[in-house]
């Protein structure tokens, strides 16, 4: 459904948060694979990462336009 990428820099690293939307648990899952817990990760990021990759699933429950 899209997404939206933050950014925070903070001295000499810099953060970076994505929020993603999706229609349902079935979509993420077509994405992720059966573990929507685990961060999809491609070979070149791993020199770019310090730390883990977090992933944390919300549903949400109202909007305000």
């Amino acid at each position: 459904r899209g997404a939206w990428m933050l950014r925070r820099d903070d001295g000499d690293r810099t953060e970076f948060i994505t929020l993603s939307m999706w229609d349902s648990v079935d979509a993420i899952k077509a994405f992720a694979g059966e573990d929507i817990e685990a961060a999809v990760l491609y070979p070149e990021d791993e020199r770019y990462l310090v730390g883990e990759s977090i992933v944390t699933h919300y549903e949400v429950v109202d909007r305000v336009p």
